[in-house]
């Protein structure tokens, strides 16, 4: 079972101190979020590999995503560049998957002009990502059209490309009011997103919420999940005593295997 950590819920430490901390705390692989235009950059990447920690995966920069999601014409080429610039720091850190949200929602008028422009630059990211041997893993979210299982297969089917796969995020299914365990079974992820709740509290460290694990890991284990169980709580939890919060966290998964 390769269990990763993400970077996000380090925030708002340096991404490179980050991936030390989880070094010295048991983990060996990470998921970066980019906090920064120079986080994007193959030279940043290098760096990245000095800590010894593998970046298996890369979420797009949540900070950015008005320029990813943008039909202006000169905010396209921008998302272009960065498309080509992260997959340049994929291909030096060895990453296997770049995380990307399902299309946002929107009114009728607004996705005529909104959709096909957004779709085409997700299509240059995954073309650009399968020349490196890099999947494209789309996300459910409940603000999106990815926050059911046949949202986010439909999500996919728009972008229509083989290069572009459906992931789940547990906290963001169970906000959308839906079981993990059956969004999982609808959809079989490629990547995985893992935090747990408690009434409208949201990406709590997982196993310390309502979480029902055992059924999530069943299911799993049903559709023969090979990919990384991502660890992705929220970074208010993780502000102080940061190192025995990240041991607890990795215990914590041990408990249900």
């Amino acid at each position: 079972m390769r269990v990763s950590f993400s970077t996000a819920a380090l925030y708002p430490r340096p991404s490179l101190e980050s991936l030390s901390l989880l070094g010295k705390t048991g983990y060996s692989e990470a998921e970066l979020m980019p906090q920064c235009m120079e986080e994007t950059k193959p030279e940043f990447a290098k760096e990245t590999v000095k800590t010894g920690i593998w970046v298996s995966s890369i979420h797009f920069p949540l900070a950015f995503f008005s320029i990813l999601y943008n039909p202006y014409p000169g905010m396209m080429k921008e998302a272009r560049i960065m498309a080509e610039e992260m997959t340049r720091s994929a291909e030096i850190m060895k990453s296997e998957v770049v995380v990307v949200h399902a299309l946002p929602k929107m009114d009728a008028v607004k996705a005529r002009l909104f959709e096909e422009p957004v779709i085409e630059v997700l299509r240059t990211l995954a073309d650009e990502l399968e020349s490196a041997g890099v999947k494209l893993a789309v996300e459910n979210n409940p603000s999106t059209l990815g926050d059911t299982p046949q949202g986010l297969l439909e999500s996919l089917e728009r972008i229509n490309h083989v290069n572009a796969f459906p992931m789940v995020d547990t906290t963001e299914s169970w906000e959308a009011g839906i079981d993990p365990a059956y969004f999982i079974e609808q959809v079989r992820p490629i990547h995985l997103h893992l935090s747990d709740h408690v009434g409208d509290q949201k990406h709590i460290p997982a196993g310390q919420g309502e979480g029902d694990w055992k059924a999530i890991l069943s299911v799993l284990k049903e559709i023969g999940y090979g990919g990384i169980y991502v660890l992705e709580p929220a970074y208010r939890h993780y502000l102080e005593d940061v190192e025995a919060k990240l041991r607890l966290a990795r215990k914590s998964l041990d408990i249900f295997l």
